[in-house]
């Protein structure tokens, strides 16, 4: 954070800041009027974007996510250098964790809240040509850049452990991708996506852990909302379970719990259901920590992908059994005419 911009910010929010630390893309400030989270952005339609969003969903009862902020004259952006602010109230929780079973449960629960007040939302996006939702591309495009690395590594040999890993879980991840991603064209996504369209519907997109806080009196909240957009719920499910099934080490139960907690705020249908247990096929996690690592991108480290591709090596046998539980977990369905992947 640029430290020059303190004074103004105490002017403009008639405040005193006694520090300010930074922690990933935010700063955390003390002031005499509490705990308040800043956050800069280049284009001011974005920061726009998130307070419009947080008032729509305070508006609809979702009242467990992030609250900005007004200055003197009741604006909600604060401009400067180039860049354009915006404050929030820090909330008084600590991460969710997906290794506990209990916090998957609350998080999933506020996601389905969080879920039924994201629709009807006033939007011009329209709908793609292509009928082709934007996960399907995302993950093609994941799989070309993990083919790419693990070719280039087979060039030259594996230099070290984390590439030692790649080339041993490489062709079955390579072989589940595009497995599923043939697959997921006969499913009904396009219905899906269809529909997420005609309601305004809204979904997360980015619903890692560290985007759930949970507070000492037990309340849940589901903060960060800059990658919130015109999209199929599915994805958010989809990318949840993904990613608490890792650390609950791909049991099944866990699965049936988290999909009963959400689904006692907000209905799923089997079909619903279904897919997203299809759609865990695709080994995103591997994926998405190799690619992401290779790529340079933020939040993307050595240690940390090392130690999750470790995981998932170790829970490979864990993995195919939950996978291969859905024929038994579905056998009743009353749309058993849809064909599962084996």
């Amino acid at each position: 954070m640029n430290k020059s911009i303190v004074p103004s910010l105490e002017k403009a929010f008639r405040c005193r800041i006694y520090g300010a630390r930074p922690r990933r893309n935010v700063s955390y400030l003390k002031t005499d009027r509490g705990h308040w989270i800043l956050k800069g952005y280049k284009q001011r339609e974005k920061a726009d974007w998130v307070i419009r969003l947080s008032e729509f969903l305070r508006h609809k009862g979702f009242l467990h996510t992030v609250q900005y902020i007004a200055d003197s004259t009741g604006e909600k952006i604060f401009p400067y250098g180039g860049k354009f602010y915006t404050i929030m109230k820090m909330i008084d929780g600590r991460e969710s964790d997906n290794a506990s079973l209990s916090d998957v449960k609350k998080a999933a629960m506020t996601l389905a809240r969080f879920h039924q007040a994201a629709r009807h939302f006033p939007s011009s996006e329209p709908f793609p040509i292509d009928g082709k939702p934007a996960l399907l591309d995302k993950w093609e495009g994941r799989l070309e850049h993990f083919e790419r690395i693990t070719w280039q590594i087979e060039q030259k040999g594996p230099q070290n452990r984390l590439e030692q890993l790649i080339m041993e879980m490489a062709e079955e991840a390579i072989h589940d991708a595009r497995h599923i991603l043939q697959a997921a064209y006969k499913m009904p996504l396009t219905a899906e996506l269809f529909a997420a369209y005609e309601h305004g519907t809204l979904a997360h997109r980015d619903v890692a852990s560290h985007n759930f806080l949970l507070t000492p009196r037990g309340s849940c909240y589901l903060i960060d909302l800059d990658t919130v957009g015109q999209d199929m719920q599915l994805v958010d499910l989809v990318q949840f379970m993904g990613r608490m099934l890792l650390l609950q080490e791909y049991r099944l139960s866990s699965f049936v719990e988290a999909i009963d907690a959400y689904s006692q705020i907000h209905y799923l249908s089997d079909t619903q259901i279904w897919m997203i247990h299809q759609l865990l096929r695709y080994p995103d996690n591997l994926l998405r920590e190799v690619t992401g690592v290779y790529g340079n991108r933020p939040g993307y480290h050595m240690r940390g992908v090392i130690q999750l591709t470790q995981m998932e090596e170790r829970l490979r046998e864990a993995r195919q059994d939950f996978l291969r539980a859905g024929v038994e977990l579905f056998h009743h369905s009353p749309w058993g005419k849809y064909h599962f992947v084996g």
